[in-house]
Formats: C-alpha cells, structure tokens, sequence
C-alpha cells in the first residue's frame, strides 16, 4: 500500500469511527443499545461494534451493561481562563470534541471565534488549551488582552479577518491583504497578548450541524490556534494545513446524520 492509499484508508477509518461517535451524541446522555447507535449510521451492526470497541478503549465510552454503550461524562471546562470566552447559546458539543481534538495534536491553544453582523466584531465563544500554565501566567501580567481575545473588531487580527474575508460575496472588491487570506484560506497575524501569534481557518458549518442544500454555506466562525511566535515558518503553514484537514474531516464525518437511515430512525 503506498503512501496516497494508506492515507486514504486510515481517514476513512477514522471517518467511520467519528460516525458512531457522532451517532452517541445525537442519541445523548444514558446508556443506548447498540442496534440503536447501529440505525444512525450507514453501517452494519457487526462494523459499528468495532469502532464502539474503538472508542472503548480510547476511554471515550463505556459498557454499562451487555448490549449498550454509553458516552463517559466530560469534567473538562470549555476554558479554565476567566473571562476568555463570551457567553453564546450556539450548541456546541460536536464542535468541542473538534476543538479538544485540535489542541491534543498540537498541544497549543485552539479558539473558536464567531462574528456579530451588528457590532461588526468577532467574539471567542470556546476554547480548548486555555489551561496551559505559561499561557495563564503571561495573561495574569497582561492587562486587558483577555478582554481583547474574548471580543475586538473583525480587522484586528486573523480569526476576525479570516471571516472579514470570506463574508464579502465573490464578486465584491476586496483590498489586497483580504485576497490573499481567501485564496490561502488562511490568515496569520500576532496576537493581542504580546509574544503570540494567531494562526486562523475559516468554518462554514459547525460540525453536527445539518448540512443545508443549495449554496455554499457562507462562514459561520473561525477556528484559530495561539502559540507563541518563536513558532514561525514551516510549523505555523503546518498548523493551517493541520485545521483546514481537521475541520473538513469533521464537517465531513457529521454529514452522517443527515442520512435518510437517521431520518427515518428519529421519525419511528
């Protein structure tokens, strides 16, 4: 199997496995038998056994008893910094794993901004890595910059300037800085704590989110991941490439709920 291939199967692997974890979640809280989970998804029973196993091990799930599964409780905080993220009533469950996922594989800072049409700003409404000590400490020496992550005008740095971007429509003209973020579908800028950069990719569906025919979707949010600037070049490019794989796998993968088998099943 050459390189191409094996890529392909191990993101439909992991494809297959976010299905039934995506499955869990729409069934919610409490223990679910596995036929159930099974009609949620475009598989047979037999396959979502096996990524049930999957999840099992990787302490996702448990077995309450024979024949069902449940999701482990989650005791993690969407952010352990005060006053970072904005109050939103956006559900944002699917999302969160999307955002825990993120910080787990590059052990930095990841933020989810979205924007407000009336005030014309960009508002933090979660977070993942928020708990990392050196991050905590140049805050608490940092006044205001926690209020300046949490909320500032979409052109102040690149979560809101990643959505400035991409919210014009294709035909309006854009000054040369905004081209250039839609045609990279990323955007680089410092950070409003001194020292850290942001490196930002657009979202146009949160996943879990049902998808909506017709055009494409305009963008909803941004996802951003904060590291402190010594982490320019090769790794920052590496970053964008990582969130643009990431969140298009989970955009992909949460399409399964909108299949006519998950329809039906929340018809019965």
């Amino acid at each position: 199997m050459n390189t191409g291939s094996r890529s392909s199967h191990q993101r439909k692997e992991r494809d297959r496995t976010n299905a039934v974890l995506h499955a869990l979640l729409q069934l919610g809280p409490g223990p679910h038998k596995a036929r159930d989970i099974t009609a949620r998804t475009t598989m047979d029973e037999d396959e979502v056994r096996r990524r049930l196993l999957q999840l099992f091990k990787a302490k996702v799930c448990y077995r309450p008893r024979f024949g069902y599964w449940e999701l482990r409780p989650t005791t993690a905080a969407p952010t352990d910094t005060p006053g970072l993220v904005h109050p939103s009533t956006t559900p944002l469950l699917d999302t969160a794993l999307l955002l825990e996922g993120l910080h787990s594989r590059t052990e930095q800072t990841v933020l989810l901004h979205t924007h407000s049409p009336v005030t014309g700003e960009r508002l933090c409404i979660a977070a993942a890595g928020a708990h990392d000590v050196r991050l905590r400490r140049e805050l608490a020496h940092s006044p205001g910059a926690v209020d300046r992550m949490r909320r500032a005008p979409l052109d102040s740095d690149a979560p809101g300037l990643v959505m400035l971007a991409n919210l014009a429509g294709h035909d309006a003209p854009l000054r040369e800085d905004l081209r250039q973020i839609r045609v990279a579908q990323i955007a680089l800028t410092e950070a409003p704590l001194p020292g850290w950069i942001l490196v930002s990719v657009p979202l146009r569906r949160l996943p879990g989110a049902p998808a909506m025919p017709g055009a494409e979707p305009r963008v909803v949010a941004a996802i951003s991941i904060m590291a402190p600037d010594h982490a320019q070049g090769d790794p920052v490019v590496a970053y964008g490439r990582l969130m643009r794989n990431a969140v298009q796998a989970a955009i992909e993968s949460s399409v399964v709920i909108a299949h006519p088998r998950f329809a039906a099943a929340q018809a019965a």
